[in-house]
C-alpha cells in the first residue's frame, strides 16, 4: 500500500455536487485526497478526475477529456454529467474515458465508486505499469459494448465501463 494518498480531482462548477462526492468519496475509499475544480480546467498531478459536461451552459467536457489525457495518460477519467447522449458517450470513448456516469442516480454513484476502487487496487498492486496494447483494445472493446446494451435498454444513460482485464 502507497504512503502518498491517490489524489482525486471533481470538475464540475455544482458546488453542491463537488462536496457530495468528496464526501461520498473519502468514506469509501482510504487514502485518497479528493480536490473540487470550478473552472473548466485539467489540473496537472491527479490519479483520477471526474469530469462534468457543461460549465455555466457550455459543453466542455470532451475537450477536458482530452486535455486530461494529454498531461495524465494514465489517470482514470470519468464523465459524471445529467446529459448523457449517444454522439457524447462516442466521443467520450474516443478520447479514452474509461466511464460515464448519470448525475442524477444514486446507483450510478456507487458503480462510479466501484470503478475507483478497483482503478485503486490496481494501482496498488502495481497491474497498472504493464498494461498491453491488447488488454487496452479489449477495454475499449468492452466499453463500446457495453454502453451500446446500455443506449438500447433506455435510450440515451449510460452508466460505467466495467471489466475484469
Amino acid at each position: 500500500m502507497q504512503n502518498n494518498p491517490v489524489k482525486i480531482a471533481i470538475i464540475d462548477d455544482d458546488p453542491f455536487v463537488m462536496t457530495h462526492l468528496a464526501h461520498s468519496f473519502k468514506q469509501r475509499l482510504p487514502n485518497v485526497e479528493v480536490v473540487g475544480v470550478s473552472d473548466p480546467v485539467a489540473p496537472v498531478g491527479y490519479q483520477v478526475y471526474i469530469v462534468d459536461r457543461e460549465f455555466d451552459g457550455n459543453n466542455c467536457g470532451q475537450d477536458l477529456v482530452q486535455r486530461i489525457r494529454r498531461i495524465a495518460p494514465n489517470s482514470l477519467v470519468i464523465a459524471y454529467s445529467a446529459f448523457l447522449d449517444r454522439d457524447y458517450l462516442r466521443n467520450l470513448i474516443l478520447e479514452h474515458c474509461e466511464g460515464a456516469f448519470d448525475k442524477g442516480s444514486l446507483a450510478e454513484l456507487e458503480k462510479m465508486i466501484e470503478l475507483i476502487d478497483e482503478f485503486l487496487e490496481k494501482i496498488r498492486t502495481s497491474k497498472m505499469a504493464g498494461q498491453s496494447s491488447t488488454s487496452t483494445v479489449r477495454s475499449i472493446y468492452e466499453l463500446v459494448r457495453e454502453w451500446n446494451i446500455r443506449l438500447s435498454q433506455n435510450g440515451h444513460a449510460a452508466t460505467r465501463y466495467h471489466s475484469d482485464v
